[in-house]
């Protein structure tokens, strides 16, 4: 049966977690072990065939605007939509 984070913390380092993230650097001589988390090449673009299609089944993709918004992207998928 699967636990909540909080229960399994809990069981597996009772009350030893600190319940604030610490701040500062690292002490000296202590390694990470860890990599920092890699960051993204560019900014968000949303996939032009998963957009398309969510508007597709959107009843207000006949109005002028949203279906200007949809012919753009249709045309030129590689492009910014907005």
């Amino acid at each position: 049966m699967p636990l909540d984070a909080d229960v399994w913390m809990h069981l597996a380092f009772h009350n030893e977690r600190l319940l604030v993230p610490a701040t500062g650097g690292l002490p000296g001589g202590v390694l990470r072990d860890d990599p920092p988390p890699m960051r993204p090449w560019s900014r968000f673009r949303p996939d032009s065939d998963v957009f398309l299609s969510t508007l597709a089944r959107l009843p207000a993709v006949r109005q002028p605007w949203l279906r200007g918004i949809y012919d753009r992207v249709m045309a030129r998928p590689y492009d910014r939509p907005f």
